[in-house]
């Protein structure tokens, strides 16, 4: 879904994944070391072990934003490791949220959206009134 929903917000995605050559069309990367210069933000979707080697592929590529997706029940992809690693490294994170919150958020997603901001519990940029 959140593959679906940035390409239909026109974002350029590139997904990676060693297991895939493509993706719903798209080139799919084997490695964040190979993804285009370019790249300085990632979405990570896997579980916080692998994400705590995900971040330190991030730092020596040049990304400067992580998001550690959050989905339905568990932690999601943060770890408290990988947190720890991009804050010492430079790299700004994200984590604990859902990124389909931020995208017109619908249903369950809008709900969450709203106790967030109720709660003063959004990244920063989504905080302001």
């Amino acid at each position: 879904m959140l593959f679906q929903e940035l390409r239909k917000k026109r974002y350029t995605v590139y997904p990676v994944n060693r297991n895939a050559e493509v993706i719903e069309g798209e080139k799919c990367y084997p490695s964040v070391s190979e993804l285009p210069k370019e790249v300085k933000n990632a979405i990570i979707t896997v579980p916080p072990q692998i994400t705590e080697q995900i971040v330190k592929e991030c730092t020596q590529a040049g990304i400067k934003r992580v998001w550690m997706h959050k989905g339905v029940g568990g932690k999601g992809s943060q770890s408290k490791t990988a947190v720890e690693y991009c804050k010492v490294n430079g790299i700004e994170v994200v984590y604990g949220l859902c990124p389909l919150m931020f995208f017109t958020p619908t249903s369950i997603h809008k709900v969450h959206f709203w106790l967030r901001k109720l709660l003063h519990r959004l990244p920063e940029e989504f905080s302001s009134d």
